[in-house]
C-alpha cells in the first residue's frame, strides 16, 4: 500500500536515486541530477516542503513546493513554486501523481498563499494534462514561453573605452539596482543581501556611474544538466562547434551523458534597456566562463522580455519552457495581471 509524507534529511540517498533515473522529456531530453546533496538547491529556493510517496520503506515519487517572495504588480507577495515532480516509471498510472498533487494542494491552500507557478519544458504535455481538472487543484494558466539561452564561453576579452566592468561585494546600492530593475517584471525576485550573497557580482560603470549589474551563480555544486538525448540537427552542431571551437576560440561543447559545465546568470540589469551594456555584460560572462573551462553561461528570458532584442546574433544555443500559473482563491484579475507583463523566472533554482 502507498503511502505519503514529508521529507526528511535521512531521504536524501532515495530522492537522489529518483532523481537519476527521471529525466524531464521534451523537445531535449535533460536530466538534473542533484548530486550530492537533494536538498542544498532548494534551501536556495527557500521555504520548502517535499511531498513523497512510499511503497513500504522505498520512495517512489516525490513534488515539492518552494515559498518564494517575489514581485506582481510592484506590489510584494509570496508565490508557491512547484518543483522536483517524480514517479518512477513502474509505478506511474497508478494514482501516486494525483495524491502527491492533493498533499500538495492543502499544504499551500493552509500555507494562506494564493498563486502558484509551475515551470515546464516545452513539448511535455504530461504535467499539463495531469493538473488540469483535478479535485482540490484550480487548472493552471499559460503565462508565457520562455527562451533559456546558452552562450559559450569564450577567449576574447570583452573591452570598452566607454565604461568598465569591475568586480563588486553585494552593496546597499547595487542591491537597490536589482530591485528597481525586477519589481517591473511579474514574478520578479525580490532581491536581498542573502539572494546574492554567493554569487559573483560584476558591475558596469560609465564615469563611476551604475549603468548595469550582471549576478553570476555556479549550481555546480547544487545540481548538474545531463543531456539524455539530443535531435539529430543538435548533434550534429555541437560536433561542428567542438572542431572549431580553437579557431572560434570558444569553450568546448558538452557531449551527451556527461554534466555540462555552466553558469547561471542569476541577475542581470541594465538602466533603459541599453543593448549596449547588456551585451557587455554577457561577453564578460562568456570571459568568465572560458577561464573557469566551462561550457556555457545561461539565462532565461520570457518572450516578451528586450533582452531578447539585446542577444540578437550572439552565438548561442536557445531552449524553450513554458510558465503555468494558478490562482489557489480564484483571483482572475492577479493571473492576467502576470500574463499582462514580462513574467521572470530564476532557472539557476530550476
Amino acid at each position: 500500500m502507498i503511502r505519503y509524507r514529508l521529507a526528511t534529511p535521512l531521504d536524501n540517498q532515495q530522492l537522489l536515486d529518483l532523481t537519476a533515473s527521471t529525466s524531464m522529456q521534451g523537445e531535449i531530453s535533460l536530466l538534473i541530477d542533484r548530486q550530492p546533496d537533494f536538498f542544498r538547491l532548494l534551501k536556495k529556493r527557500g521555504e520548502t516542503k517535499v511531498f513523497v510517496a512510499l511503497d513500504d520503506d522505498r520512495i517512489v515519487g516525490s513534488l515539492s513546493v518552494s515559498c518564494q517572495r517575489v514581485y506582481v504588480g510592484g506590489e510584494v507577495l509570496p508565490v508557491q513554486y512547484i518543483g522536483d515532480f517524480k514517479v518512477y516509471e513502474s509505478y506511474r498510472n497508478k494514482g501516486i501523481g494525483l495524491m502527491l498533487c492533493n498533499e500538495m494542494a492543502d499544504h499551500v491552500i493552509l500555507s494562506g498563499s494564493d498563486l502558484v507557478f509551475l515551470n515546464v519544458a516545452k513539448g511535455n504535455k504530461k504535467p499539463l494534462s495531469f493538473f488540469k481538472n483535478r479535485p482540490h487543484v484550480p487548472d493552471f494558466e499559460h503565462i508565457g514561453t520562455f527562451n533559456i539561452y546558452q552562450f559559450p564561453g569564450k577567449r576574447k576579452k570583452t573591452l570598452s573605452r566607454l565604461y568598465e566592468i569591475r568586480k563588486s561585494s553585494a552593496t546597499t546600492d547595487i542591491i537597490r539596482f536589482l530591485n528597481n530593475r525586477y519589481r517591473q517584471y511579474e514574478l520578479g525576485t525580490l532581491i536581498t543581501r542573502e539572494t546574492i550573497e554567493n554569487a559573483d557580482i560584476f558591475i558596469l560603470e560609465e564615469q563611476k556611474i551604475i549603468k548595469g549589474v550582471i549576478c553570476l551563480t555556479d549550481t555546480m555544486p547544487d545540481k548538474q544538466n545531463i543531456v539524455m538525448k539530443l535531435s539529430w540537427k543538435m548533434k550534429k552542431l555541437l560536433i561542428i562547434l567542438n572542431s572549431l571551437k580553437n579557431i572560434l576560440g570558444i569553450s568546448r561543447m558538452p557531449v551527451l551523458r556527461e554534466p555540462v559545465k555552466m553558469i547561471y546568470i542569476q541577475y542581470l540589469a541594465v538602466t533603459n534597456h541599453e543593448n549596449q551594456v547588456a551585451r557587455l555584460l554577457i561577453g564578460h560572462a562568456r570571459n568568465v566562463v572560458y577561464d573557469k573551462d566551462y561550457s556555457f553561461v545561461s539565462i532565461g528570458v520570457h518572450e516578451k522580455d528586450a533582452l531578447n532584442k539585446c542577444f540578437a546574433g550572439l552565438l548561442k544555443l536557445t531552449f524553450k519552457s513554458v510558465g503555468m500559473l494558478l490562482s489557489i482563491k480564484g483571483n482572475q484579475q492577479l493571473v492576467e495581471k502576470v500574463q499582462r507583463g514580462i513574467p521572470y523566472e530564476d532557472y539557476s533554482l530550476v
